[in-house]
């Protein structure tokens, strides 16, 4: 009916970037899989280190007191030993490396998909990203926290940066390394695929640390507390206040020493000292600015933590992981910011400012509303539409594509703002249709419900949709082009 199923080139590189962040791999080469080996063998590490250490110490005192005929062994053996710790060094300081190149080359390919030569193409791009991220949930099913842990990281990368952009624009931002590497007609790329100096340096390190913010969950100590001694425990369960806090404290510690140790700064590659000095000066800064954006999150108030903080809150509650999680709940996200805004756990300016980006309707949510014919009069009926567009005027007033018309999908539907007054999912709304004849709207239901045998004994007149299934078709998924 659609065509074929299936990805466009576009969703499948939002795909191919959600893999290369956290997966499950024979390679183990996502980003995450990737941490949670340096945590598994962080320790053994270090204790292979001293016990090398050791060894050449032992070897050296022997040396000390060593008779002539000896010492030729002695020396050829501690020679060994040192070779033999140079190169577990060189080996470790390459897979640091190797980690952090990966790290920085997954948050330029999502820096280049949300982002483009001005602000308001990076504003559509960032829509695009934000809702194809969501429509890749299925909202239900038994593996949904999984999925929805999956593509979390990314969506909060997105949020933090445009987060980061609206209290620039606003003169919100007070702090100085951001302020300094900030300039106005030099924040985006005129050339795409290249990064500014602002890019690099303030939002690269802003989606490192929304990547990571939770990156030390992955320590073997918090994955007991997370899933047991014998890992049969389920990870999304509730836990109690003890092993809450607890694993609050491991995650948190372990972050910044995988920040600082398990990626750190990169090497610099030239001869020129002067270039060498400021390189390793500028890297300093770009990681303490990392470290303060995770230790300032903890409380961040007014601190420059809210720019992951906020987005980390939304997320959350976009890509639930929690066994109750209802679709219809969605669109309250921003009221648990505001709330946390109210108990001061995160500045009211921030709280606003990303209200004003995304309003109280997520991008890629299913909006059911009642059209309007030719004299601006409601019709007795409900389509189906998508939330596309950021920014909106009205935070109540969702940015749509349409995507049915006469109660038929349409793969190039108008933009149009919907007003409360004709969104469903207000129950005053709702109200308008109740005068329709339950076999009328029986009718509607099964046009527009592929499940409709599962759906006909649920709300006869539904408060949202679920645009999983549409999005799967691939000409379908152009939600954002140009009509």
């Amino acid at each position: 009916m659609h065509g074929p199923m299936g990805g466009s080139s576009y969703t499948k590189s939002v795909s191919n970037l959600v893999r290369s962040i956290q997966s499950s791999t024979a390679q183990k080469d996502s980003l995450f899989e990737q941490a949670r080996l340096y945590f598994e063998n962080v320790d053994k590490d270090k204790q292979a280190y001293l016990e090398q250490q050791k060894k050449i110490k032992s070897l050296e005192d022997a040396l000390q007191v060593a008779v002539a005929k000896n010492k030729d062994i002695l020396v050829k053996k501690l020679d060994v030993a040192r070779r033999d710790l140079h190169k577990d060094d060189a080996r470790q300081e390459d897979m640091r490396i190797l980690r952090l190149q990966n790290v920085l080359d997954v948050c330029s390919k999502l820096l280049v998909l949300c982002e483009a030569e001005n602000w308001k193409k990076t504003q559509v791009n960032s829509a695009k990203l934000l809702g194809t991220l969501q429509l890749l949930s299925p909202g239900e099913g038994v593996k949904l926290a999984h999925k929805n842990q999956r593509l979390k990281p990314a969506y909060r990368g997105v949020l933090a940066i445009r987060l980061l952009d609206k209290l620039l624009n606003d003169g919100q931002i007070n702090n100085q390394y951001i302020n300094e590497r900030y300039q106005v007609n030099l924040r985006y790329s005129e050339k795409e695929g290249d990064l500014t100096l602002y890019q690099r340096q303030v939002a690269i390190p802003v989606i490192m640390a929304a990547l990571f913010q939770d990156i030390g969950s992955l320590h073997p100590n918090a994955q007991i507390i997370l899933k047991g001694e014998d890992g049969t425990l389920d990870e999304f369960r509730l836990l109690d206040k003890e092993d809450r806090l607890t694993l609050l404290k491991i995650n948190h510690e372990q972050t910044l020493h995988f920040i600082t140790y398990g990626l750190g700064m990169q090497r610099y590659v030239g001869n020129c000292k002067a270039e060498r000095t400021e390189f390793a000066q500028n890297e300093k800064k770009r990681l303490n600015f990392i470290r303060t954006l995770l230790i300032s999150a903890l409380k961040p108030k007014l601190g420059v933590g809210n720019l992951i903080k906020a987005p980390q809150i939304y997320a959350s509650i976009i890509f639930s992981s929690k066994q109750n999680h209802n679709f219809f709940d969605l669109p309250k996200a921003m009221l648990i910011v505001g709330k946390a805004a109210e108990r001061d756990s995160i500045s009211k300016v921030v709280a606003d400012s990303l209200l004003a980006i995304v309003g109280h309707f997520p991008q890629g949510y299913g909006i059911t509303y009642i059209p309007k014919d030719d004299d601006n009069k409601s019709i007795d009926r409900y389509e189906y539409a998508i939330v596309t567009g950021l920014n909106p005027e009205d935070p109540f007033v969702p940015t749509c594509r349409i995507v049915t018309r006469n109660l038929t999908f349409i793969a190039s539907g108008q933009v149009v703002s919907i007003d409360k007054k004709s969104n469903l999912y207000f129950s005053t709304t709702k109200k308008k249709l109740e005068k329709i004849s339950p076999a009328r709207l029986q009718e509607i239901l099964r046009k527009l419900a592929s499940n409709f045998e599962e759906r006909k004994e649920l709300d006869i007149i539904p408060s949202y949709w679920n645009p999983y299934g549409f999005f799967g078709y691939k000409k379908l998924q152009n939600l954002w082009k140009k009509v």
